[in-house]
């Protein structure tokens, strides 16, 4: 008689148990996923799930029960970004990224050949070597890029040094965590002040805001934050299949009008994307009428200092 195999719940036809995540105070969704490994550290704890949902590409990983990013979407946020703004710049040579432990947003960043530095501040060493890992699709080499410094620790306190250093950036991304808990004094006035203070002349920053369906209050916290230390500050919206909703980003900068700065094509050394395009350009800056009153009426509000 043959050796009895335990059959995994995928295999036997068994739905898989649903994981949840909130959307703000009053709402919340949920995947149905496959655990395949987890663990606490000392910042938050770390989940890889496969997602049925997504397919071949429906390996995710979640930090504190939050959904971070999948295989199958995560270039959506991460290419909304960095592209627009790099674009608008037009030769950025040094990006400051915080957080960004998946290595996503370092691999944008990377693909423009202007680029000759990129720092990652990541606080939880356990990110990257977890994603490095079960998702190396993510970073896509990015950590083996000679051009990338991957520094472990807290962001404040390598703004702190780089300031007092006198060092300067010409694109800053925040690819944190949700702007609460840990992450929250990192998207304040006083701490856009310290990254306008790290920035060139031309430079800009880039940072995701939330839902803005869901998460209004905090989305406008962050807006109002940004439009008491920038002159521009400019939002775009775009749907995310893994956060469940539509998702808004911001672009805020002295002297950078990201909205205008497209041509009609991509340079042609930029490496074909998968979202954004020169053509879709205008259409994730349109705010819809009915958030308006959450992100501001014209993309290109600028604000009084």
């Amino acid at each position: 008689m043959p050796a009895k195999r335990d059959v995994p719940e995928h295999e036997a036809g068994i739905a898989p148990p649903l994981f949840t995540a909130s959307l703000g105070q009053w709402a919340a969704y949920s995947f149905a996923a496959h655990p395949v490994f987890a663990a606490t550290t000392a910042h938050q704890h770390i989940e890889i799930l496969d997602l049925p949902a997504f397919g071949a590409l429906g390996r995710a990983y979640r930090l504190d029960g939050r959904f971070m990013a999948s295989l199958a979407d995560a270039h959506i946020c991460h290419e909304c970004m960095l592209h627009p703004l790099m674009l608008a710049h037009g030769s950025v040579e040094r990006v400051l990224i915080l957080g960004g432990g998946d290595g996503g947003s370092a691999r944008e960043a990377l693909r423009h050949a202007s680029v000759r530095e990129v720092v990652v501040a990541e606080l939880d060493a356990q990110v990257p070597a977890t994603i490095l890992r079960y998702m190396p699709a993510l970073a896509d080499g990015a950590f083996d890029d000679p051009r990338t410094t991957l520094v472990i620790g807290d962001a404040r306190y390598l703004v702190d040094a780089a300031l007092a250093h006198g060092e300067r950036f010409d694109a800053v991304i925040f690819d944190l965590t949700e702007a609460n808990g840990e992450a929250a004094t990192l998207h304040d006035a006083a701490f856009f002040a310290k990254i306008r203070a790290l920035l060139t002349p031309r430079g800009g920053i880039a940072l995701q805001l939330g839902a803005p369906w869901f998460e209004a209050d905090r989305v406008r916290q962050i807006l109002a934050a940004l439009r008491s230390v920038f002159a521009c500050v400019q939002p775009i919206t775009t749907y995310v299949p893994l956060y469940g909703t539509q998702w808004a980003l911001v672009f805020a900068s002295d002297s950078l009008d990201v909205r205008a700065s497209v041509s009609d094509a991509l340079p042609d050394a930029l490496p074909p994307l998968r979202h954004y395009s020169p053509s879709r350009h205008a259409a994730l800056f349109d705010v819809p009428p009915e958030l308006t009153d959450v992100l501001g009426g014209s993309p290109g509000h600028s604000a009084s200092r």
